[in-house]
């Protein structure tokens, strides 16, 4: 990408094909930072707590906004590329590690082909893999913005 500018258009355009697969991302990123925060509380480690809240916060206030169609991707990709960059990598780690467990399960499956548990299975497997594909195609585009952010001495770039 050559600018900033474009760099925003083209994830903005990414989100908004994806949207159902980023608003997913972000709501089990704000529950799994939820959880992660009453860990650390009731461990009496409320600095941290407080961080993981205020993550959480901020993953639910943008999955809602994108959800809702309020503004436009490009105002959240320009604001909040942060919060959807690790949102979306997170969600695509986690589909990563699902999809290699249903493999190591289909493998060893010695059942017939038409038992529901054998077509659940072979649907997730596909379904993750739809999802890992979108992930990652937004997961390029966030990057590019935060290269481009980079580039123009907007973030640090141990920051990011």
């Amino acid at each position: 990408m050559s600018t900033l500018s474009d760099a925003i258009k083209a994830a903005a355009g990414m989100v908004d094909r994806h949207r159902g697969v980023v608003c997913l991302a972000l709501s089990t990123d704000r529950e799994e930072l939820r959880l992660a925060a009453q860990r650390f509380r009731s461990r009496s480690i409320h600095n941290l707590a407080n961080e993981y809240d205020d993550e959480s916060g901020l993953a639910g206030h943008v999955g809602t906004a994108l959800t809702n169609q309020v503004n436009t991707p490009a105002f959240w990709v320009e604001h909040h590329w942060q919060t959807l960059l690790a949102a979306v990598v997170r969600r695509e780690a986690a589909d990563l590690a699902h999809r290699r467990s249903i493999l190591k399960w289909l493998g060893g499956y010695e059942g017939s082909t038409d038992t529901p548990v054998f077509k659940l299975q072979s649907w997730q497997y596909k379904a993750g893999g739809q999802r890992i594909e979108a992930l990652a195609e937004v997961k390029a585009a966030l990057t590019e913005v935060r290269d481009a952010m980079r580039a123009a001495g907007l973030v640090p770039a141990e920051a990011a």
